[in-house]
Protein backbone atom coordinates (compact mmCIF):
# COMPACT_ATOMS: atom_id res chain seq x y z
CA UNK A 1 0.00 0.00 0.00
CA UNK A 2 1.18 3.58 -0.42
CA UNK A 3 1.32 6.33 1.55
CA UNK A 4 -1.73 7.60 -0.44
CA UNK A 5 -3.64 4.53 0.34
CA UNK A 6 -3.80 5.96 4.40
CA UNK A 7 -3.85 9.24 4.89
CA UNK A 8 -2.71 10.29 8.51
CA UNK A 9 -4.75 11.91 10.99
CA UNK A 10 -3.11 15.02 10.33
CA UNK A 11 -3.66 14.48 6.64
CA UNK A 12 -7.78 13.92 6.56
CA UNK A 13 -8.32 16.99 9.18
CA UNK A 14 -6.74 19.15 6.46
CA UNK A 15 -9.14 17.32 3.88
CA UNK A 16 -11.94 17.63 6.36
CA UNK A 17 -11.37 21.38 6.88
CA UNK A 18 -10.77 22.24 3.26
CA UNK A 19 -14.28 20.84 2.72
CA UNK A 20 -15.56 23.12 5.77
CA UNK A 21 -14.19 25.95 3.61
CA UNK A 22 -16.41 25.61 0.46
CA UNK A 23 -13.09 26.03 -1.43
CA UNK A 24 -13.33 24.90 -5.39
CA UNK A 25 -10.36 22.48 -6.20
CA UNK A 26 -9.09 24.86 -8.43
CA UNK A 27 -8.94 28.11 -6.08
CA UNK A 28 -7.17 26.27 -3.72
CA UNK A 29 -4.52 25.65 -6.69
CA UNK A 30 -4.53 29.24 -7.45
CA UNK A 31 -3.73 29.86 -3.22
CA UNK A 32 -0.58 27.58 -4.19
CA UNK A 33 0.44 29.02 -6.87
CA UNK A 34 0.39 32.75 -5.31
CA UNK A 35 2.21 31.31 -2.31
CA UNK A 36 4.93 29.51 -4.25
CA UNK A 37 5.39 32.80 -6.82
CA UNK A 38 6.10 34.49 -4.20
CA UNK A 39 8.43 32.68 -2.42
CA UNK A 40 10.36 32.42 -5.49
CA UNK A 41 10.05 36.05 -6.17
CA UNK A 42 11.78 37.06 -2.67
CA UNK A 43 14.26 34.01 -3.00
CA UNK A 44 12.72 32.04 0.30
CA UNK A 45 15.32 28.66 0.29
CA UNK A 46 14.72 25.82 0.00
CA UNK A 47 9.95 26.37 -0.50
CA UNK A 48 8.21 23.91 -2.28
CA UNK A 49 4.81 22.88 -2.13
CA UNK A 50 4.21 19.32 -0.42
CA UNK A 51 2.47 16.79 -1.84
CA UNK A 52 -0.92 15.81 -0.22
CA UNK A 53 0.21 12.62 1.12
CA UNK A 54 3.68 13.08 1.70
CA UNK A 55 4.20 14.58 4.98
CA UNK A 56 2.43 15.50 7.80
CA UNK A 57 4.37 18.50 8.98
CA UNK A 58 5.09 20.19 6.46
CA UNK A 59 1.07 19.62 5.47
CA UNK A 60 0.26 21.29 8.41
CA UNK A 61 2.15 23.94 7.93
CA UNK A 62 0.95 24.47 4.08
CA UNK A 63 -2.60 24.45 5.83
CA UNK A 64 -1.73 27.33 8.18
CA UNK A 65 -0.98 29.47 5.45
CA UNK A 66 -4.03 28.69 3.02
CA UNK A 67 -6.25 28.63 5.85
CA UNK A 68 -4.70 32.38 7.49
CA UNK A 69 -4.80 33.76 4.00
CA UNK A 70 -8.27 32.81 2.79
CA UNK A 71 -9.88 33.64 6.36
CA UNK A 72 -7.77 36.85 5.80
CA UNK A 73 -8.94 37.53 2.69
CA UNK A 74 -12.81 36.30 3.23
CA UNK A 75 -12.64 39.06 6.17
CA UNK A 76 -11.12 42.07 3.90
CA UNK A 77 -13.49 41.27 1.09
CA UNK A 78 -16.41 41.12 3.56
CA UNK A 79 -16.32 45.00 4.39
CA UNK A 80 -15.90 45.87 0.60
CA UNK A 81 -19.05 47.48 -0.76
CA UNK A 82 -18.19 45.86 -4.30
CA UNK A 83 -17.78 42.70 -5.17
CA UNK A 84 -13.65 41.16 -5.46
CA UNK A 85 -12.57 39.72 -8.39
CA UNK A 86 -10.59 36.23 -7.32
CA UNK A 87 -7.95 37.80 -9.74
CA UNK A 88 -8.25 40.92 -7.43
CA UNK A 89 -8.29 39.01 -4.36
CA UNK A 90 -5.00 36.78 -5.74
CA UNK A 91 -3.02 39.56 -6.28
CA UNK A 92 -3.89 41.31 -3.26
CA UNK A 93 -3.17 38.91 -1.12
CA UNK A 94 0.26 38.39 -3.27
CA UNK A 95 1.46 42.32 -2.81
CA UNK A 96 0.56 41.71 0.98
CA UNK A 97 2.65 39.03 1.25
CA UNK A 98 5.87 40.50 -0.06
CA UNK A 99 5.12 43.66 1.89
CA UNK A 100 5.65 41.92 5.05
CA UNK A 101 8.70 40.16 3.50
CA UNK A 102 10.32 43.22 3.38
CA UNK A 103 9.60 44.40 6.43
CA UNK A 104 10.48 41.11 8.26
CA UNK A 105 14.07 41.00 6.61
CA UNK A 106 14.33 45.08 6.43
CA UNK A 107 12.28 46.60 8.67
CA UNK A 108 9.19 49.14 8.16
CA UNK A 109 10.09 52.29 10.21
CA UNK A 110 7.59 55.01 11.94
CA UNK A 111 7.85 58.62 11.35
CA UNK A 112 8.92 58.56 14.79
CA UNK A 113 11.54 55.96 14.42
CA UNK A 114 13.00 57.43 11.72
CA UNK A 115 13.13 60.38 13.13
CA UNK A 116 15.40 59.08 16.09
CA UNK A 117 17.07 57.12 13.57
CA UNK A 118 18.60 60.40 12.20
CA UNK A 119 19.21 62.28 15.36
CA UNK A 120 16.61 64.26 15.48
CA UNK A 121 17.03 66.31 18.84
CA UNK A 122 13.38 66.26 18.96
CA UNK A 123 12.40 62.83 17.22
CA UNK A 124 8.50 64.28 15.30
CA UNK A 125 6.52 62.71 12.93
CA UNK A 126 6.93 65.73 10.20
CA UNK A 127 10.56 65.12 9.60
CA UNK A 128 9.90 62.10 7.74
CA UNK A 129 7.03 63.30 5.97
CA UNK A 130 9.05 66.24 4.55
CA UNK A 131 11.77 63.78 3.54
CA UNK A 132 9.40 61.74 1.93
CA UNK A 133 7.69 64.21 0.06
CA UNK A 134 10.92 66.32 -1.07
CA UNK A 135 11.89 62.96 -2.80
CA UNK A 136 14.75 61.98 -0.10
CA UNK A 137 13.32 58.52 0.93
CA UNK A 138 10.34 56.53 0.01
CA UNK A 139 7.08 55.96 2.28
CA UNK A 140 4.62 53.28 1.89
CA UNK A 141 1.19 52.91 2.57
CA UNK A 142 0.57 50.59 5.54
CA UNK A 143 -2.88 50.80 7.48
CA UNK A 144 -3.71 54.30 7.87
CA UNK A 145 0.40 55.89 8.21
CA UNK A 146 3.14 55.53 5.95
CA UNK A 147 6.01 53.34 6.81
CA UNK A 148 9.44 53.68 5.54
CA UNK A 149 11.34 50.06 4.50
CA UNK A 150 14.56 50.32 5.97
CA UNK A 151 16.83 49.26 3.87
CA UNK A 152 17.20 53.42 2.77
CA UNK A 153 18.66 54.30 5.85
CA UNK A 154 22.45 54.20 7.31
CA UNK A 155 21.57 53.12 10.92
CA UNK A 156 25.48 53.18 11.83
CA UNK A 157 25.95 56.72 9.99
CA UNK A 158 22.34 57.85 11.43
CA UNK A 159 21.82 59.10 7.51
CA UNK A 160 19.76 58.07 4.76
CA UNK A 161 21.52 55.76 2.05
CA UNK A 162 23.02 58.70 -0.65
CA UNK A 163 21.63 56.23 -3.70
CA UNK A 164 17.75 56.75 -2.57
CA UNK A 165 17.34 60.21 -3.42
CA UNK A 166 19.08 59.71 -6.67
CA UNK A 167 16.94 56.07 -7.42
CA UNK A 168 13.95 58.15 -5.99
CA UNK A 169 14.39 61.27 -8.81
CA UNK A 170 15.01 58.51 -11.70
CA UNK A 171 11.76 56.37 -10.63
CA UNK A 172 9.54 59.53 -10.41
CA UNK A 173 10.82 61.03 -13.70
CA UNK A 174 9.75 58.09 -15.09
CA UNK A 175 6.49 57.79 -13.34
CA UNK A 176 7.06 55.29 -11.07
CA UNK A 177 5.50 55.42 -7.62
CA UNK A 178 7.11 54.95 -4.41
CA UNK A 179 5.93 51.10 -3.95
CA UNK A 180 7.04 50.58 -7.90
CA UNK A 181 10.70 51.49 -6.89
CA UNK A 182 10.62 49.25 -3.84
CA UNK A 183 9.37 46.79 -5.76
CA UNK A 184 12.17 46.83 -8.12
CA UNK A 185 14.71 47.49 -5.51
CA UNK A 186 13.96 43.98 -3.92
CA UNK A 187 13.16 41.88 -7.32
CA UNK A 188 16.15 40.00 -8.60
CA UNK A 189 16.88 41.15 -11.74
CA UNK A 190 18.99 40.18 -14.36
CA UNK A 191 20.90 43.80 -14.37
CA UNK A 192 23.22 42.18 -11.66
CA UNK A 193 25.53 39.13 -11.09
CA UNK A 194 23.36 36.09 -10.75
CA UNK A 195 20.46 38.02 -10.57
CA UNK A 196 20.95 40.02 -7.70
CA UNK A 197 18.66 42.40 -5.88
CA UNK A 198 19.42 46.00 -6.39
CA UNK A 199 18.80 46.72 -3.13
CA UNK A 200 21.90 44.41 -1.85
CA UNK A 201 23.77 47.28 -4.16
CA UNK A 202 22.40 50.26 -2.18
CA UNK A 203 26.09 51.14 -1.18
CA UNK A 204 27.61 50.64 -4.67
CA UNK A 205 26.05 53.93 -6.14
CA UNK A 206 27.43 53.93 -9.44
CA UNK A 207 26.30 50.18 -10.04
CA UNK A 208 23.06 50.77 -8.94
CA UNK A 209 22.02 54.23 -10.77
CA UNK A 210 23.19 52.77 -13.92
CA UNK A 211 20.64 49.51 -13.58
CA UNK A 212 17.92 51.63 -12.31
CA UNK A 213 18.62 54.07 -15.80
CA UNK A 214 18.55 50.80 -17.91
CA UNK A 215 15.14 49.66 -16.40
CA UNK A 216 13.62 52.96 -15.85
CA UNK A 217 14.40 54.59 -19.02
CA UNK A 218 14.50 51.20 -21.38
CA UNK A 219 11.02 50.68 -20.33
CA UNK A 220 8.03 51.40 -22.87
Amino acid sequence: MTTAEHPTPAQMRLLKELDELHLPPEDLLDQLQTYAAVAAHLRVPDFKITPLFTDAIGLDALWSNVRAGVHALGAAMATSPVAVSPQTARSLQAAENIWRSIEREFGMLSSMEVAELLGSRKPNRSLASGLRNDGTIVGIMRGNAYRFPGFQFDADKGAVVPAMPKLIALAREDGRSDEGLVYWLTSPSSLFHEQDRPVDHLHEEEQVLAAARDQFEGTW
